[in-house]
């Protein structure tokens, strides 16, 4: 046998092992998803409204026919080395109200990453519900009674169905709120905004840094209206506006009898205000 032969040989002996060795440790950490789901009933006891706080992760509310709150809980992770366990739904009982809130217990780092926890949840109707807040994860809302918040820093917000005053926040995401007595402060860092508004309780902003709005006023509303954007166009057409006066960037009149102020505003992005029917 040739020494070049020899040669060869060896080499190859060396990166069958390194890739053997790089396969086990590939085989120790698997990039697999790690999963669980399970259902729970609360009891209400005495409580008369419910807040619901995540911090990653989806949140689905909705009424229901029922006495008690029903849950459907999934957790999930991109890593197996990450101990489902250690993130856990807490309930808080304070002055007639129950709040449901995720806790996470474990540890980041290395081939272990924070996981996420969906949350689809049912409330009885007659039962408010307070707050429902996330900080990465869409929310939405269906069929529920109470003065409303829904706060996500990333994520969509969808909102039917309310019997009270809704007023949200995102820092990035779409927002849609119909069918709710009454509308409240909106806002949206970056994210179409589309309303509806049936009455306002008081001064009410809703407001956009980029993204469209479109808002659909009842006739009902008394109120002073102020529409601005920086840059976008202001469609207010179909609405009946007394006393109004139109600029640049902005459009200002009286809805109805007048009353509070109602701003609706976007820095980048079409405004458009409509007749809601």
């Amino acid at each position: 046998m040739s020494a070049d032969m020899t040669r060869r040989e060896l080499l190859g002996s060396v990166g069958t092992v390194g890739l053997l060795g790089l396969s086990g440790c590939l085989g120790a950490t698997p990039l697999v998803s790690n999963r669980s789901e399970e259902s729970e009933t609360i009891s209400l006891e005495d409580a008369a409204s419910i807040a619901i706080v995540g911090d990653i992760g989806q949140i689905s509310v909705a009424g229901a026919d029922r006495d008690d709150v029903g849950l459907e809980i999934v957790k999930e992770s991109d890593s197996v080395r990450t101990d489902l366990e250690d993130l856990t739904l807490e309930t808080e009982r304070t002055d007639g109200r129950l709040e449901l809130r995720s806790e996470w217990d474990g540890s980041e780092g290395w081939l272990a990453s924070r996981p996420s926890m969906d949350l689809n949840v049912e409330i009885p109707r007659e039962v408010a519900l307070e707050r429902v807040e996330t900080s990465t994860g869409r929310i939405t809302v269906r069929d529920v009674a109470g003065d409303l918040h829904a706060d996500t820093g990333t994520g969509r917000v969808d909102i039917a169905g309310v019997d009270g005053t809704v007023s949200t926040e995102t820092s990035t995401g779409r927002v849609e709120i119909r069918d709710v007595e009454r509308l409240g402060d909106v806002s949206a860092s970056t994210g179409r905004i589309s309303v509806e508004v049936p009455a306002i309780d008081g001064e009410t902003t809703i407001s956009a840094s980029t993204g469209r709005v479109t808002a659909a006023v009842s006739e009902a509303v008394d109120a002073d209206l102020r529409v601005e954007t920086s840059t976008g166009r202001i469609d207010v057409d179909d609405l009946s506006l007394e006393n109004a006066t139109r600029g640049e960037d902005s459009v200002a009149g009286r809805l109805g009898d007048g009353g509070p102020r109602l701003r609706i505003e976007t820095n980048t992005g079409r405004v458009t205000i409509e007749s809601l029917e």
